[in-house]
């Protein structure tokens, strides 16, 4: 059995770590059992088997062990709290299970539910997760993506990176799995990509509203510092003008163009463009809101000049958030069932793993995941509409 030993005499004491070429793990060899660091060895004494029996066991190795002792052997490994070490695996191996995981925000309510399906579906493959919240910062997920490549991540999926991080392409120089959403439509060398339609999506939203009879309708964006702002922004100058309708640059409203704080909510920044649109345009008869928590925000604005929605104002907005449909009135949204979507997400990279060959380098998000959805509740109405207008109403179509 060949072995590599990394220790030293310290204080009079000899410890010696060992990578076991058979055994994969990394562990201190110890004259008694340390129960906070139990090891392989502590496994085979209280077993009465050899330490590599062991390790076969706890491997899954195809060696042959009799299964009165595998049993005995993941009874007491259990028992005893036996926590594999994951790193010296993968030095043995020059493999891993870990995929890493890129994110723009853990703070948006948007991802993590779309990372709760991503992990459920690796961890049901015996697989781990290393998530990175990079706020859409090119040198945070550079340096993300490195502390990954240091621990030998199998693969990287990302969502929404705008820019191309250099390390991404180091993974992909090793041989490692790419695979990432955008809404850019910007597709990399030697990688994989799901292309979201982000200008669509605002189109749903669009159409809804003029087929309810309204043609002043505003856009209040939170910036077009990204790629999602700016497809949304254009699908919404798009769909009106496929409906033969000007779009009027008066009634799109963009935070840091019309307006400056020191404010990066949402919300706060929905009650702001929302106050500027009933000051500057209060002939529009409907409003688009970037995302559902910036409606949160219009809704307060309205409420302080006695405006109701959608008496007054249609609103409409997007993700579905958990909030959506709990809030009076419930929200009109553009949305998809995000632990599907990432479940979903996490089950392609694995295909592309499995069988990478014919594989196309770029999908459509319908093909693979699940598409954004009109979702209809009690923000828009028909301009000739009556409105459903009491509490107890709200309440009531809660249940149909």
């Amino acid at each position: 059995m060949t072995k590599i030993f990394l220790g030293v005499l310290q204080f009079g004491k000899e410890y010696v770590n060992i990578i076991d070429k058979e055994t994969d793990f990394l562990f201190e060899k110890p004259s008694k059992m340390n129960k906070n660091n139990i090891t392989i060895y502590d496994i085979a004494r209280e077993a009465g088997a050899s330490p590599a029996t062991v390790s076969r066991v706890l491997n899954n190795s195809s060696h042959p062990v009799k299964q009165e002792m595998r049993e005995r052997i993941l009874g007491i490994s259990r028992q005893l709290g036996y926590i594999p070490n994951l790193q010296a695996r993968n030095l043995k191996n020059q493999t891993s299970s870990t995929i890493g995981i890129i994110i723009p925000s853990i703070e948006n309510p948007f991802y993590p539910s779309i990372v709760r399906g991503i992990e459920d579906e690796i961890v049901s493959r015996n697989c781990h997760m290393m998530l990175s919240s990079c706020d859409r910062d090119i040198e945070l997920t550079n340096y993300s993506i490195g502390n990954m490549l240091a621990v030998n991540i199998q693969g990287i999926i990302s969502v929404y990176m705008d820019e191309v991080p250099e390390a991404l392409m180091k993974l992909v120089d090793r041989g490692g799995i790419s695979l990432n959403v955008v809404s850019n439509g910007v597709c990399l060398p030697n990688t994989y990509t799901v292309l979201v339609d982000k200008e669509e999506e605002c189109a749903l939203a669009v159409r809804h509203l003029l087929k309810l009879g309204h043609r002043r309708i505003a856009f209040l964006i939170g910036g077009l510092d990204n790629s999602i702002r700016q497809k949304r922004l254009s699908g919404f100058q798009k769909a009106l003008g496929a409906a033969g309708i000007s779009c009027e640059e008066k009634y799109i409203y963009v935070f840091g163009k019309e307006l400056q704080t020191d404010s990066s909510e949402n919300a706060v920044r929905g009650y702001l463009l929302t106050k500027a649109m009933l000051e500057r345009t209060p002939e529009v008869t409907a409003f688009i809101c970037l995302n559902d928590i910036m409606a949160l925000g219009a809704l307060r604005a309205l409420r302080e000049v006695g405006k109701k929605v959608p008496d007054d104002y249609s609103m409409i907005s997007f993700d579905d958030l958990y909030f959506s449909d709990t809030v009076f009135p419930a929200l009109t949204t553009v949305g998809l069932d995000k632990y599907t979507w990432g479940r979903k997400l996490a089950q392609y990279y694995f295909e592309l793993q499995e069988h990478p060959s014919g594989r196309r380098a770029a999908v459509r998000e319908d093909e693979v995941l699940v598409p954004s959805r009109l979702i209809v509740r009690q923000s828009t109405k028909s301009r000739a509409e009556p409105c459903i207008g009491s509490q107890a109403a709200w309440r009531d179509s809660r249940h149909t």
